[in-house]
């Protein structure tokens, strides 16, 4: 059944038209899921003119937030935590047509990317992709393709990419590639963005750090002992088997360092067995999430795959410092030996640990300017940006 669109719209009416954000992922654990949430979220508290359109036989309707049932669900063996949803596409119009929406956004390339395409084909309408995945880099590094299938899939995401009336990104890097010579879109036509971490982050920078018991349910952490973290997808693609041979390193200086693996992913069951030393959270809620970044020190990012890297982010806005590879999103966000560090290779990002943990006056000034560096990233202002480029926000006029 189609949902009532009169039902579940809200918002200020706007001359300037009103969009439809559509993805295939929401209320999965994954990190554009959560990066969404806070979307809604900021839809929500300032009654933007957006609803986003999700897929889902388990998720609720709600205010900005339309949901159509599954007409089939099924998983792929290289990304079963990830089950692929197909929409009613006729569904999808009629909702796109009762809502009066004049714009289209998409934040993931599956059967709602194929959703948005046709929209904009039935309504020509403007369409606009948010790219969260390097899927040249996911093929490169998870499917191990040789130059000859990289050169395919680059060739089939520019003819994909290249339908879009215009592209977000989330790095420098990705929007150099987008409007190089291969791609060759319109540097007009695409846009650097950026995400923001929920307010929560912040506000609990004013908790006090939880004592130990309150932390060893959830992963064993000894708070008085130093604390290395890992948190997001235990995945290949993430880095994440790099993380014994630097872990060695490091305990090869300072034996007591601890490590905190949060999170859940394919590889877990293979970093678990050559990893025994370290404590495996599985998935954990926001609020715990807090409490384990204010408990460590220092949070450990193997990965080369990641477009922005909210785990960045978050783990600043809590004051703690990072170290990771000088790559695609990090690359934007750290400040090299200010409030973490870039490095380039794995027994370089066991030196840098080593080194933090060697000079308490460090930790405390990186500490500080983690916090700084995250108080650059507003909600308001990112949101701002995004709606000028679309075009819902004409009045706001940005340098």
């Amino acid at each position: 059944m189609v949902p009532e669109i009169l039902e579940l719209r809200s918002g200020k009416e706007q001359e300037d038209g009103r969009l439809l954000w559509l993805t295939d992922t929401y209320g999965d654990h994954n990190g554009v899921s959560t990066v969404l949430k806070g979307v809604l979220q900021e839809i929500r508290l300032r009654d933007l003119p957006i609803d986003l359109l999700i897929c889902s036989s388990t998720i609720p309707s709600g205010d900005h937030l339309i949901v159509v049932p599954p007409v089939k669900e099924f998983t792929i063996p290289l990304y079963r935590q990830q089950p692929f949803r197909i929409p009613n596409y006729l569904s999808v119009q009629r909702i796109f047509r009762r809502g009066r929406y004049n714009r289209i956004i998409c934040s993931t390339e599956g059967p709602m990317g194929v959703a948005a395409l046709w929209l904009r084909n039935v309504f020509s309408v403007e369409t606009f992709f948010y790219l969260h995945t390097d899927w040249l880099s996911f093929a490169r590094e998870v499917l191990a393709l040789e130059q000859s299938g990289l050169r395919r899939i680059q060739r089939m995401l520019k003819l994909y990419y290249k339908r879009f009336d215009g592209i977000f990104v989330l790095n420098s890097e990705q929007q150099q590639w987008l409007t190089g010579k291969f791609i060759g879109i319109d540097p007009s036509r695409v846009f650097l963005t950026a995400h923001w971490v929920d307010g929560s982050f912040h506000a609990n920078r004013l908790k006090p750090v939880v004592g130990i018991d309150a932390l060893k349910p959830v992963a064993g952490v000894d708070v008085l002992k130093p604390v290395v973290i890992y948190a997001g997808r235990i995945s290949k693609e993430k880095g994440v088997m790099e993380l014994p041979a630097i872990m060695q390193m490091i305990w090869s200086v300072i034996p007591e360092v601890q490590l905190v693996v949060a999170g859940t992913g394919p590889a877990e069951e293979e970093l678990k067995r050559k990893l025994p030393e370290a404590g495996f959270t599985g998935w954990i809620e926001p609020e715990y999430l807090q409490e384990l970044y204010m408990a460590s020190d220092i949070l450990l990012l193997p990965s080369r795959f990641d477009t922005f890297s909210c785990v960045v982010l978050e783990a600043l806005s809590c004051g703690l410092p990072v170290v990771a590879y000088n790559t695609k999103g990090p690359r934007d966000i750290l400040e090299d030996s200010v409030s973490g560090y870039l490095v380039e290779t794995a027994e370089e990002m066991a030196g840098r640990v080593i080194g933090f943990f060697l000079d308490p006056d460090r930790q405390v000034e990186m500490k500080q300017a983690a916090l700084r560096r995250s108080d650059e990233y507003h909600a308001e202002t990112i949101m701002d940006r995004l709606l000028h480029d679309i075009g819902l926000k004409n009045e706001i006029c940005f340098v």
